[in-house]
């Protein structure tokens, strides 16, 4: 029977991962990884085109497309193919890239929702005090994302945590404190669990509940209804994307916590290896689908990107937004 430490810790700590998982595994990444690219190029171009979306929000919403669409086209070209091949496919370098990629657009995927939430609740705020938030505010919220998942990204890269396969053996990824790490990498894991997930998490509920509680009292006009309408998308997202972020903190947990507290790092059940990037591949499809179920406007741009005109709206809404439009002008 195959052992644990018939693999170098560094390389690739875990046991042996059946092929047929590996194959349902690519296929999956594959699908969820086309259908995303769709989804969020559809979102990216209309954007460019569309002149229903002046909203300064909307910024932060090509901010998340952004950070989605950045995941979709690093992963399943990568990700899918090495696991319908049963093995990394691209070599040492490219799997370090791989990695870094990988990790840079998670922690901006993580920025980005935060972000988003916290504009909703700054703008409420805002307006009841008759104030108005700044373009400025908005590109410094994005390049803090950037920068923020940049900071957390780069550091394995010199010894700071280290840059290893996952649990599949087909892929790379940040690989948890081992036997063997020294006080560099555990030194970098505590700080990240704990600001790119524990904090964030907290933040987001905390601020959409302090935003609806707000947008109940004081909006009242059409277009403050409209961002009621982003609000409740924008909070939908969260929450959806959040749900299928969980079973990788569940991988996480399973991986590291056993290690601290007995010793050794136990076998990852082959159905948790398979959910957690195929949720997390699946999380980035989740914005569109929210816009599109919940945001009139968005909705409207969406699918009125190519017809260049509102006739799947009701025509007394198509006519408020036409007039909206000329108005922020």
């Amino acid at each position: 029977m195959q052992t644990l430490f018939d693999y170098n810790e560094d390389e690739c700590p875990w046991y042996y991962f059946d092929s047929s998982y590996k194959t349902l595994l690519g296929a999956c990444l594959i699908v969820f990884g086309i259908f995303g690219v769709l989804l969020n190029g559809w979102l990216f171009a209309t954007f460019i085109h569309s002149h229903l979306l002046f909203f300064k929000s909307h910024v932060l919403v090509l901010n998340l497309c952004s950070a989605s669409l950045g995941r979709n086209l690093l992963g399943f070209p990568f990700s899918g193919t090495s696991a319908i091949a049963k093995r990394w496919l691209f070599g040492g370098a490219s799997c370090q890239l791989y990695a870094f990629l990988n990790q840079f657009f998670g922690v901006f995927q993580m920025s980005a929702l935060f972000t988003i939430v916290l504009e909703r609740y700054l703008l409420a705020k805002y307006y009841r005090r008759e104030r108005t938030l700044y373009f400025r505010y908005y590109w410094t919220l994005i390049g803090v994302c950037w920068m923020f998942a940049a900071i957390f990204a780069i550091p394995p890269l010199f010894g700071y945590g280290v840059y290893s396969c996952d649990s599949s053996g087909t892929t790379c990824t940040l690989l948890w404190p081992s036997l063997h790490s020294g006080a560099k990498q555990l030194g970098f894991s505590v700080p990240y669990v704990i600001i790119c997930g524990i904090l964030p998490i907290i933040g987001i509920f905390y601020f959409m509940g302090k935003a609806i509680r707000l947008e109940k009292i004081y909006y009242r006009s059409e277009q403050q209804k409209d961002e009621k309408r982003l609000t409740k998308s924008i909070h939908a997202l969260c929450v959806t994307t959040l749900a299928l972020w969980i079973p990788s903190a569940v991988l996480v947990g399973w991986q590291w916590f056993p290690l601290l507290v007995y010793g050794y790092r136990p076998h990852v059940p082959p159905a948790l290896t398979l959910l957690a990037p195929i949720a997390a591949e699946a999380a980035t499809c989740v914005p569109v689908l929210c816009y599109l179920a919940g945001d009139d406007r968005l909705r409207a741009a969406l699918i009125g990107r190519m017809r260049k005109h509102y006739a799947l709206l009701h025509p007394e809404r198509a006519k408020r937004y036409t007039a909206s439009l000329y108005q922020g002008l």
